[in-house]
């Protein structure tokens, strides 16, 4: 660990979770998809990644924990890209389900309310809501 890593802001711990859990979720039906791959360039370049550390957190996803953001409005925006990566390829997987409810659970959502977003925003996105629009909606 760097001097940096050890006085890194929460927020940048953050961003660097976030990124992880978008990794794991396009890795989820077995491998990353280009249109998944153009969403995570995108995402690492708005969280101001370097590709250093976008190419380490690929790596070595274990190293990166998931710290979630404490306002109710930043989780939901987070928990949203996270279903935008689901719904990339129009299908969810078992397995797409399994790490975002695991993840859904880290950020603070309880099982009721979890189930009950995940599936709107699913639906939202499969009817060609954007990611703006479906957050205009639940925030």
């Amino acid at each position: 660990m760097s001097i940096a890593e050890i006085f890194e802001s929460g927020e940048r711990k953050q961003d660097k979770g976030h990124f992880r859990n978008l990794v794991l979720l396009a890795r989820a039906d077995g491998g990353v998809s280009e249109e998944e791959q153009v969403l995570l360039n995108r995402i690492a370049r708005r969280l101001s990644l370097t590709q250093a550390q976008v190419e380490d957190i690929c790596e070595n996803p274990e190293r990166y924990p998931v710290t979630p953001p404490s306002g109710k409005e930043e989780r939901i925006e987070r928990f949203v890209q996270l279903c935008e990566m689901i719904a990339l390829d129009g299908e969810v997987t078992s397995g797409e389900q399994k790490v975002i409810h695991r993840i859904a659970i880290a950020l603070g959502f309880t099982e009721g309310n979890y189930n009950e977003l995940f599936e709107k925003t699913i639906k939202m996105f499969k009817e060609g809501k954007t990611r703006t629009m479906i957050l205009e909606e639940l925030i």
